[in-house]
This record gives C-alpha cells, sequence and structure tokens, in this order.
C-alpha cells in the first residue's frame, strides 16, 4: 500500500515537474490570454443573439428566437442587409480596379515619379474615414456642397439642388471605393512581386500586343491573390461605420454596422434590445467567417500560380513612353479627388464662425475665425478627450505589439498542439468585422466594472488587430535566428529575460512599424468609441461626431484638421524612429 502511495506522490511529482516547464505552461499562459480575448466576447454575442428585450447576454433567463424571427419578417431589415451588400459589392466593383490599375503603374511600369507616388499613397490611409464623409458633405452636399454650387454659379442654373448629389448609394459607393483603392493597392502590390514579367515579354515576343498580354498572360496570373484581396475587402467594407454613418443616413441607406449602432444606443419601451444588434452582429460575423475561409483557401491555392523563381529572375519595367506623363496625371487626379478637396474643404470650414460655400454671393458674409481651433485647448470640452485619444492609441498600440510578439514568438519557438491552437485562434478577429467586435466587448463587459472604461477602450482594439499583428510578428520572427537566444538561456538568463532582452530587440523594425499601423488606425477609428466609450472616457472620434450630429460643421471640420495633422506627425516621427533603429540594429 506504501509503494502505491509513493508511486503516485512519486508520479503528481513527475506531472507537475513537467507542468512547471516553460515550453508547457509558456504556451498555455498565450491560449488562455486568447481564449478571454477573442473566444470570450464571440461567444457573448451569440448567446446575446438568443436574449430578449431587456436581458443582458449574461443573465439568467429564457432563450428566444425573437431577434432571428425579426430579420426573417422585417422588411427594414432585410432592406438594411441588402443595403450593406449593394453597397459592399458596389465598393469593391469600382474599388479594386481602380486599385489594380495603381498597383500595377507603381510596381511594373517605369512612370515617373514612383517613389514619390508611394508615398503620397500613405496620406489616404492615414485620413480618418469620417474626415473624408465630411469633406465630401461640404463638397458634395447637393444645396450647399461647394463643388454643386460653383457649378450652378457657372452656368447661371437657378436650381437649388445638384447636379451631383453626395447623399445616394451612387455617393456613397464612390466615397468608399476611393477610400479603400489605397489599401487594395498594397496588398495587389505583393501580387504583381510574385509574378515573373518575363512570361509577359515571351507573349509580347509571340506576336501579342499590350491589352492582349494583359488579358490572356497578366491577370489570369493574378486572379488567385487578386480574388483573396476583393474577399477580404468585402468583409472590410460590410464593417465599415463612418461613411455610411456620414452619408447613407441622409439618403435613408442604413448598413447593419449603422443600424447596430443604433439599436445599441436607441430603447424599447424603455429597455435596451441587446438581441437584435448581436442577431445582426452573427450574421456579419457568419459572412465574415466564410469570406476569411475562402480567402486562406485562395491564398493557399495562389502557389499553384507560383512563377517566380530564384533561378535568373530579374523584374523588368513596362515602358510606357509617352503615355508616362497620362500615369502621372492619373495618381494626381486620384490624390487631388481623394486628399486635396476634402482636406481643403476641411480647411476652408474650420477657419469660418459658420460654414458657408467660397462663392461670389456669400464673399462679403463670411465670417473668418481661429476660435474653432482654441477649442482643443479648452480641458472641459475637448483636451481632455485628445488625451484620452492618446491614451488608447498608444497603449492599444503597445498592449497589441508586445502581445502579438509574445505569440508569434511562441508559435515560432515552442511548436506543438497548443501553439498551433493559439495561431488559429489569433487569426479569428480577421472574420469579425470591427463593428461587431465592440458590440461582442460591449456585450460581455456591460455591467461589470470595466464598462466604459478606457481600458475597455484599450481591449476592444487589442482584439481588432491581434490578427494583423500576430501575422506581421510571426513573419519577422521566422527571420531570427535562435543563436542569440540559446546563448543567452546557455549563459544562465530565463526565457522570459532572453525575450525582452534578445528576442524583441531584434524584431524592433516590425515592431515599430505595427505600432505605427496601429497608432494611426486608432486615432482615426469612430466605431469603437461610438459604441463604447461613455462620460469621461468619451475620444475624440465622439467629440467629432457630436459636432457634426448638431450641425456645427466649423468645429467638426477644425477637430479633424487636428487629427489629421496628429497622424501624420505621428506617421513622420515613427518613421524616423524606425530609420534610427534599423540603424542601430
Amino acid at each position: 500500500m506504501a509503494n502505491i502511495v509513493a508511486s503516485r506522490t512519486s508520479g503528481s511529482r513527475v506531472a507537475w515537474n513537467r507542468f512547471t516547464q516553460p515550453r508547457v505552461y509558456v504556451p498555455l499562459i498565450g491560449l488562455v490570454i486568447l481564449l478571454l480575448l477573442v473566444v470570450g466576447p464571440i461567444v457573448t454575442l451569440i448567446f446575446a443573439s438568443f436574449r430578449p428585450v431587456g436581458v443582458y447576454p449574461l443573465e439568467s433567463g429564457p432563450f428566444v428566437l425573437d431577434s432571428y424571427r425579426k430579420i426573417l419578417e422585417d422588411p427594414a431589415l432585410q432592406r438594411t442587409i441588402t443595403d450593406t451588400l449593394v453597397f459592399a459589392a458596389g465598393t469593391l466593383a469600382f474599388g479594386l480596379p481602380l486599385a489594380g490599375i495603381m498597383a500595377y503603374l507603381t510596381e511594373r511600369t517605369d512612370m515617373p515619379f514612383r517613389n514619390q507616388t508611394y508615398m503620397m499613397l500613405f496620406i489616404p490611409m492615414s485620413t480618418p474615414v469620417f474626415a473624408t464623409g465630411l469633406g465630401w458633405i461640404l463638397l458634395l452636399g447637393p444645396r450647399a456642397g461647394m463643388l454643386n454650387v460653383w457649378w450652378r454659379e457657372l452656368v447661371n442654373s437657378t436650381s437649388l439642388d445638384g447636379p451631383i448629389n453626395i447623399f445616394s448609394m451612387g455617393g456613397l459607393i464612390f466615397a468608399g471605393a476611393i477610400g479603400l483603392a489605397p489599401s487594395m493597392w498594397l496588398f495587389l502590390i505583393s501580387v504583381l512581386r510574385n509574378m515573373d514579367p518575363t512570361l509577359e515579354e515571351a507573349a509580347a515576343v509571340s506576336g501579342a500586343g499590350r491589352l492582349k498580354t494583359l488579358t490572356r498572360v497578366t491577370l489570369p496570373l493574378m486572379r488567385p491573390g487578386t480574388f483573396a484581396v476583393g474577399i477580404f475587402f468585402f468583409i472590410v467594407a460590410i464593417e465599415s461605420l463612418e461613411l455610411p454613418l456620414a452619408l447613407g443616413l441622409t439618403a435613408g441607406i442604413e448598413t447593419i454596422s449603422v443600424r447596430i449602432l443604433r439599436l445599441v444606443n436607441g430603447e424599447v419601451a424603455g429597455q435596451v434590445d441587446y438581441g437584435l444588434p448581436a442577431t445582426l452582429g452573427v450574421f456579419a460575423l457568419v459572412i465574415g467567417t466564410f469570406g476569411v475561409t475562402a480567402y486562406l483557401y485562395l491564398v493557399r491555392s495562389a502557389s499553384k500560380y507560383a512563377v517566380m523563381t530564384g533561378k535568373g529572375y530579374r523584374p523588368r519595367m513596362l515602358k510606357l513612353g509617352r503615355f508616362k506623363w497620362v500615369a502621372v496625371g492619373f495618381f494626381a487626379l486620384y490624390l487631388i479627388i481623394k486628399v486635396i478637396l476634402p482636406f481643403g474643404v476641411l480647411l476652408y470650414a474650420s477657419l469660418l464662425e459658420f460654414y458657408q460655400p467660397y462663392v461670389s454671393a456669400n464673399f462679403e458674409y463670411l465670417q473668418w475665425t481661429f476660435s474653432n481651433y482654441t477649442y482643443i485647448f479648452d480641458w472641459r470640452f475637448a483636451g481632455r478627450f485628445f488625451m484620452n485619444t492618446i491614451i488608447v492609441s498608444v497603449a492599444a498600440s503597445f498592449g497589441t505589439m508586445f502581445l502579438v510578439s509574445f505569440l508569434g514568438w511562441l508559435v515560432v519557438r515552442m511548436p506543438g498542439p497548443v501553439t498551433r491552437s493559439v495561431n488559429v485562434i489569433a487569426f479569428m478577429p480577421l472574420a469579425v468585422p470591427g463593428t461587431i467586435s465592440s458590440t461582442a466587448m460591449l456585450l460581455l463587459f456591460i455591467g461589470t466594472p470595466l464598462y466604459g472604461t478606457l481600458a475597455l477602450l484599450v481591449l476592444a482594439y487589442v482584439f481588432r488587430y491581434v490578427a494583423f499583428g500576430t501575422r506581421l510578428m510571426h513573419a519577422a520572427q521566422l527571420q531570427v535566428s535562435t543563436e542569440l537566444e540559446e546563448a543567452a538561456l546557455t549563459s544562465g538568463a530565463s526565457r522570459v529575460v532572453t525575450f525582452f532582452r534578445i528576442n524583441l530587440r531584434l524584431l524592433i523594425p516590425a515592431f515599430i512599424n505595427g505600432w505605427l499601423y496601429i497608432l494611426v488606425h486608432v486615432s482615426k477609428d469612430f466605431s469603437v468609441p461610438l459604441l463604447l466609450a461613455s462620460g469621461s472616457t468619451l475620444l475624440f472620434g465622439n467629440i467629432i461626431f457630436s459636432r457634426w450630429e448638431q450641425g456645427d460643421l466649423s468645429s467638426a471640420a477644425a477637430l479633424m484638421v487636428i487629427l489629421i495633422a496628429f497622424n501624420l506627425v505621428a506617421v513622420f516621427m515613427g518613421r524616423r524612429w524606425l530609420l534610427k533603429s534599423v540603424g542601430q540594429h
């Protein structure tokens, strides 16, 4: 009997000693963090879709199908879903070809000023989407839009409206397509870089013209990668909140994200209905899941079309000849439409006491002022919320990048069943639209001390960008040799010390790139603060939206200009930091 007890004790001690090994418990820590951060909110969202009006998601109570029944029976909800799909499809139909032309010109031709064009195309990605929407309202609003007013004055029209109405599905698709084009361009560049131009040259030698080579060789080789990019940005368009909020409601167009926001902030007979927004979230989640599955399949199948080899591969640029200045003009026109016009009219509006179009009939009535900018220095109304934005942006950027650096290190350095699960779960947020992830966080933490705090906003952004960050740091980690880490471990350093003092320092360039990307996207985002912020935790986006909703366009424009300037300064300083770090390492 004593031997049996001793044997069990010895076995327990061996099991415990095995569990306390870093290769066992460290991956488990990563798995638990992701289960709480990613799986918990998604499960809560699904759970909440079956709860009746007035019942919190995690409260005891009945499970019903009322919300699903409403979606099937309510024509307004069905129109919301239809409008969302039409907007996403239209944005993709116009934005993807535009991005394809931009990618081909910058990557595969001898167009002048290519390097400068690369840099300029990152500016639209740093601009808040809501700022672009507000800019287009001031430019193409049917009554007071400056371009419309100029045109009516030019042709001596007596009409009070038009000729262009940005408050329409066409206007919404136009703004969405030119807004997403730079991000699509960035993805399509990598597709083109994995193609060997000699195949196109072989087609040309065989007598095929440029158009035939493009349609019979280039485009078929790009097909899997282009479809993958299209599916990914179809999901991005579905989750879009800022443009449909700025332009769609006036036009009577309501997307899923806008409906969720209105439902979360509204009441049904004095009670908040969490079931219906959760059900719409589940619908978007299903679309996202199918989309990401198709995206991964297409990315894997793209290897069948791989034609780039190490032997004799040398990219050759297509000579545009006399058309090179047409290409430059194309990009100049795009940047004027996407950046200069919206930002210019925002800057103009921000210097007025009250917004009026800049036309001859209004010259004597224009009241110029800088008071809209002094609003930022008022701690009570804007200053503290701008500081909240900086705090959340910096905390979310560092928090996400430290977490994904740790997860990437786990996946690469400690392969096994647990880390494979970590890798899969870390990719899951890609299938969850941003508004839906914020709704899931709201449903999980409502009624808890964390609800309405800056910490919850930071967690929501970490959830949102953990998939992007993990892919980035996983790729960077694969390029880091294990020799220095092994030397540190042999010298007696712990794995934690080795990770921070050796591994993470070697990953600084990738870390800073990811940090910059997240910082800019968090600071310009509106969906998370509009759903999760409250009281003293409001962000700059809440204040801008409030000013716009109250019709104070000049104050909203000034705050937008400040936010854009903050993003551009952050990118500039971050790039300098990155170059300095690369020089040191």
